[in-house]
């Protein structure tokens, strides 16, 4: 259980770290071409597709950090109301759901991968791979199913755990 709980670490810090540098790279061309349009009266014609492309990665990656906490598996509005038995089990439920439709997230996104890689097509401005874009949903879907996951895992023990001690 050591080990796991290592390696989910590490993932963990991967993804705050692509989150800093996504966001100071956001920061740095947004400015950038602020700075580029008022004094050279030029703009940066690569921000757009740039920005859009790693705020997408952004969302997703906090998405995933987000499922570590199980802030995006439980509703407290609801499960705070239960009875103390049932709140685990209903946090399992939401987890294999939430599983679910992550899983089809990642599907989508590999599918749309693959077939960007088939076609060879690349983006207008910047003129990369579009695979390259396109890989962050599945990055991001697989990062959310291993969060949810451990949060599952983390459920599941801390339940047995109390079960042992008599306490559920």
């Amino acid at each position: 259980m050591k080990g796991y709980k290592k390696v989910m670490e590490f993932i963990a810090g991967m993804e705050k770290v692509i989150l800093v540098l996504s966001t100071v790279l956001i920061l740095i061309l947004t400015v950038g071409n602020v700075l580029s349009r008022k004094l050279l009266h030029r703009s940066w014609s690569f921000t757009e597709e740039l920005v859009v492309a790693v705020f997408v990665l952004i969302t997703l990656v906090a998405a995933a950090l987000a499922c570590r906490e199980g802030e995006l598996v439980s509703l407290p509005l609801l499960t705070d109301r239960l009875p103390q038995k049932s709140r685990k089990p209903i946090a399992v439920i939401i987890t294999v759901l939430s599983v679910a439709f992550t899983v089809v997230l990642f599907q989508y996104g590999l599918d749309k991968v693959l077939t960007q890689l088939e076609n060879g097509k690349r983006t207008f401005v910047l003129n990369w791979p579009e695979w390259i874009f396109w890989s962050f949903i599945p990055i991001g879907a697989g990062c959310m199913i291993l969060h949810f996951i451990e949060y599952c895992v983390d459920v599941c023990t801390d339940f047995q755990y109390a079960k042992k001690k008599g306490e559920v």
